[in-house]
């Protein structure tokens, strides 16, 4: 299956371009960016110098047609994957949308990103791929939106306990921590090697453009409607993200029956993985893989469900490609088999 790249000089793009060099049935037949159009992606990237692609290009509904492109892959920022969406409304491809722009409805969208939203009949046309609790939608979709990453790794922690009325939906308190590469190419004050090495900085608390994106899937998955409280903060590494989520129980297990009982949830995930020892986030970089585990306090009766995930693999471009062999009728695991890049 032949696919572009729209985006294709962010970090997204440049790990969605390892993924599909490896796959066994997608094939890149054109990468575009219009800010460096005519350039070559090893003069860009040096590391690519062996790589015989052609130029960079601009982005053209014809240049699609000319290179028989079969899925669109937009690793384009949340506001700017608007303009191409729009554009490929009459193209007859699947098309992967790893930003924010077809996850929420209009009015939210407005409100949390603080961006011009999509035409909300756009919106509507795109399926929320997170396989694990919509594989198939996915399956029966042309438009998915890629979740975002924090989003992933608190949905996968979240939904099994609140679909199964395990927990209070009303008594959710969310710490998540990222990597820096979650928060894009473009240096900003925060981003900067000075400010955040050797740092850790709390942003966007209670004000992150996840939270309702969280909101509405699991709504949407379980029937919870109550708000989530939700703190993010940057760690100074590149890759990672751990999401660490403090509930209160309305059955009383043990953490051992705990454990069993998400095992038995994700029996049948081949990218989740139900920890014993306890999570870390070097322990799924450079994998599609989702790291769980529960612990249960008995001092206070609480529990406390941890989630790892890679931000740029599990976060957008391996949970990408994971959606676009559902997309294309391919297994699932194609492409994505990688270890944990641990030492």
């Amino acid at each position: 299956m032949k696919c572009t790249i729209i985006g294709a000089t962010g970090y997204t793009g440049i790990e969605l371009i390892r993924l599909l060099e490896a796959h066994p049935s997608f094939e890149i037949v054109c990468l575009m960016s219009d800010s460096m159009a005519g350039e070559s992606m090893h003069d860009v990237f040096p590391f690519m110098n062996k790589k015989t692609y052609s130029s960079l290009s601009s982005f053209s509904v014809e240049h699609l047609m000319e290179t028989e492109t079969d899925m669109v892959f937009l690793a384009t920022p949340s506001g700017i994957s608007k303009h191409y969406l729009e554009q490929l409304q009459n193209w007859s491809g699947y098309v992967i949308d790893l930003s924010g722009d077809l996850r929420l409805p209009s009015e939210a969208y407005a409100a949390w990103y603080d961006k011009e939203p999509i035409d909300l009949q756009l919106q509507q046309r795109a399926t929320y791929g997170l396989p694990e609790w919509n594989r198939q939608a996915v399956a029966s979709s042309k438009w998915i939106a890629n979740p975002g990453c924090y989003a992933t790794a608190v949905l996968l922690g979240l939904t099994p306990f609140l679909k199964e009325k395990k927990i209070d939906p009303s008594q959710i308190i969310i710490q998540a921590s990222s990597g820096l590469t979650g928060a894009g190419k473009t240096l900003t004050a925060q981003t900067h090697h000075v400010h955040s090495s050797e740092n850790v900085r709390l942003y966007k608390v209670n004000q992150h453009q996840h939270i309702p994106e969280i909101e509405q899937a699991l709504f949407e998955w379980t029937g919870s409607s109550d708000p989530i409280t939700f703190s993010t903060q940057l760690l100074p590494i590149n890759r990672g993200i751990m999401a660490i989520m403090t509930v209160q129980p309305l059955i009383d297990l043990s953490e051992a029956e705990w454990r069993s009982w998400l095992i038995d949830q994700y029996a049948t995930e081949p990218f989740v993985r139900i920890q014993q020892a306890d999570p870390e986030i070097k322990s799924v970089v450079g994998s599609n893989h989702c790291d769980l585990t529960v612990y249960k306090d008995d001092r206070t009766g609480r529990v406390t469900i941890v989630s790892v995930i890679d931000n740029m693999q599990k976060g957008a471009a391996g949970q990408a490609v994971q959606n676009a062999n559902i997309l294309a009728g391919f297994d699932e695991m194609s492409g994505l088999t990688q270890q944990p890049i641990y030492i």
